[in-house]
């Protein structure tokens, strides 16, 4: 009997190099023994922290999470920017002047972030070719809606992560891998969002290029409507956690299509993210579809090891480090 093929999923990354280093580490060690490993979206962070020159550059200073962090030496100013890399921000050094003008021009944060976006997914696709080549542990990995269009071409020309996004893949000895990173509206407006209709439409047709649509794996970033994997906070129209009679409340806030699309074609394994506070496991009729969930800004990597066979999932167990 062939042995069945483990998969290493994980998600929502969001910059933090310490996140990062731990997958690259693992894989790289192979401490879970897996054949393949996948990324399910959302690579990169979603702020700047301005770390401030005064005293004439002797100190700077930063706000961190609304601490006040200072770094007197080089040393301490390297510890302080690497701490801000670990919760998945980008550190930016500016003075005084500088920082007024990124408070007068969005333009000018906007070149910034833009800057430390790409350097940050150049330097881990780097880490990941350097650190993983000959370990035997592919890597499938694709941007979600928070992950801007720039860091596309990044992804295309790392040598060792491959991006599957919108792809049809082989994955194991008998299954193949459909990706979609896109999600369903947001409140947010993110870079890549589609309305339900055109995210079914673009996952079904995918789906269509399979040789058996119960023997393949969709990962898609934004989970399942109302399947338990996509439970946040509620928000009013000003963006605000609703709460009522002192409870936040929760409720669904999937995709309807990735519902439709996994009800219809019944693949073996959904694989998804997006949704950081509802990590775990859910069937759909026959489809086990899982989220590992995201604490990346406390450095915390969250994953699922899966064992699929020709027979379906033989075991699947949350794991995290």
């Amino acid at each position: 009997m062939a042995k069945p093929f483990r998969l290493y999923i994980c998600s929502d990354i969001h910059a933090s190099e310490r996140a990062w280093r731990k997958f690259v580490n693992a894989m790289k060690a192979n401490v879970y023994k897996v054949d393949a490993a996948l990324i399910a979206g959302d690579l990169t962070g979603k702020a700047l922290i301005a770390v401030v020159s005064s005293g004439g550059g002797d100190v700077w200073t930063a706000d961190v999470l609304g601490q006040r962090r200072v770094a007197r030496s080089e040393g301490e100013l390297a510890d302080l920017e690497r701490s801000i890399a670990d919760l998945g921000y980008y550190a930016v050094r500016v003075s005084e002047q500088d920082r007024a003008a990124m408070e007068a021009d969005p333009a000018v944060v906007r070149r910034a972030f833009d800057e430390h976006i790409t350097r940050r997914v150049r330097e881990w696709m780097d880490l990941a070719a350097e650190r993983l080549d000959g370990s035997g542990v592919p890597v499938y990995l694709m941007p979600g809606n928070d992950d801007d269009f720039q860091i596309d071409p990044i992804l295309a020309d790392s040598a060792y992560c491959r991006n599957v996004n919108e792809q049809v893949v082989e994955l194991t000895p008998w299954h193949q891998l459909v990706s979609m990173g896109w999600s369903s509206p947001t409140p947010w407006s993110t870079p890549r969002e589609l309305p339900e209709e055109e995210f079914l439409d673009r996952l079904s047709a995918l789906m269509r290029g399979v040789r058996d649509a119960r023997k393949s794996v969709i990962m898609t970033h934004v989970p399942p409507f109302d399947s338990g994997l996509d439970t946040a906070p509620l928000l009013s129209p000003s963006l605000q956690p609703t709460v009522s009679a002192g409870d936040l409340l929760r409720g669904p806030v999937g995709s309807t299509g990735v519902r439709k699309a996994i009800e219809t074609f019944k693949p073996v394994l959904g694989v998804h993210g997006h949704i950081h506070e509802s990590g775990g496991e859910r069937r759909i009729g026959e489809t086990l579809c899982v989220n590992a969930g995201s604490e990346a800004n406390h450095g915390v990597l969250r994953g699922y090891l899966i064992d699929l066979s020709a027979n379906g999932v033989e075991r699947a167990l949350r794991v995290e480090g």
